[in-house]
């Protein structure tokens, strides 16, 4: 600041007491307001102190303990839900979720699941011998989809600090496990006259020992065969770790990590050249969004 232009205003507040004081305020905001520089009188800068810091801070304070940000945290939602889409290493699927909270630290949940479970042995092919022939898993008996209910716990092991972060949880659950098995129906090629060559393709179920690389055409569409259903009740249970990285402490976006074992006392034909299963180990990663409520 021009010291002569320093000089000249204070001797203008000298000069006349009517003016007000703060005119002459001239304060250097570094960054957002937090630090100035005045010579002007303390009545100046408690002046300054109350019309600009103290809005400032209880719009902060307001943001802060804020229900739907991260600091709400600190509030226990009794309730929550969530929807999941499931990859797990036999295949995929979706969940869904609904929790209820005990205290700041354990919860109480049911789930439902559905999902679809292949073989690591399942390979696609196709017919080299015939134009556009559809692909197919050979040696495929049933297409099997597994469907579970049950309940479980969580308990939570490091919280989310209210600038952000992630909050880990553990969760573990067990219930009822159905599996659904579905005959696999294909395209075969079938002879009228085989010194003509002629042929006419046909839905056929299945069967290996009439049914091979040469006369098999494609897949034939998956409505095919649901009137054969076959089903297998059976336990599951299931154990991970997820990590929430929601913004809001109202919402949920979390990423699970776990283990799943689905155990069936009737072994279920999948592939017509290995033995029957009856337990179904998989890992399984998931992503989850809900929403937590009172």
């Amino acid at each position: 600041m021009n010291v002569a232009l320093l000089m000249v205003r204070a001797t203008n507040f000298r000069l006349n007491r009517d003016i007000n004081p703060c005119v002459f305020l001239e304060p250097m905001i570094l960054y957002h307001g937090f630090v100035f520089i005045s010579i002007m009188k303390p009545r100046c800068t408690l002046l300054f102190f109350l019309l600009f810091w103290v809005p400032f801070a209880s719009e902060a304070q307001i943001d802060m303990f804020s229900d739907t940000s991260l600091a709400g945290q600190n509030i226990i939602y009794r309730k929550a839900y969530s929807g999941a889409v499931v990859i797990h290493s036999m295949g995929f699927g979706a969940g869904f979720r609904k929790v209820k909270s005990l205290n700041a630290f354990e919860k109480r949940f049911w789930e439902a699941d559905v999902l679809l479970m292949k073989q690591l042995k399942e390979i696609k092919t196709t017919n080299p011998w015939y134009a556009n022939s559809k692909s197919y898993v050979y040696g495929k008996l049933n297409d099997v989809i597994v469907t579970r209910f049950g309940f479980g716990g969580q308990r939570q092991i490091s919280r989310k600090p209210y600038w952000g972060g992630v909050e880990l949880v553990f969760s573990y659950s067990g219930g009822a496990s159905v599996a659904i098995a579905k005959p696999v129906y294909l395209y075969v090629i079938e002879f009228t006259n085989a010194s003509q060559l002629e042929y006419t393709r046909v839905v056929r179920k299945y069967d290996p020992d009439q049914h091979f690389y040469d006369n098999i055409f494609g897949r034939a569409p998956f409505s095919e065969g649901l009137a054969e259903v076959s089903v297998y009740p059976g336990l599951y249970g299931k154990a991970g770790v997820s990590f929430d990285f929601g913004q809001y402490a109202t919402s949920i976006s979390a990423l699970e990590l776990g283990f799943t074992v689905d155990l069936f006392p009737i072994a279920i034909p999948v592939m017509a050249f290995n033995d029957p299963v009856n337990l179904f180990a998989t890992l399984y990663l998931s992503f989850s969004l809900g929403k937590r409520y009172n």
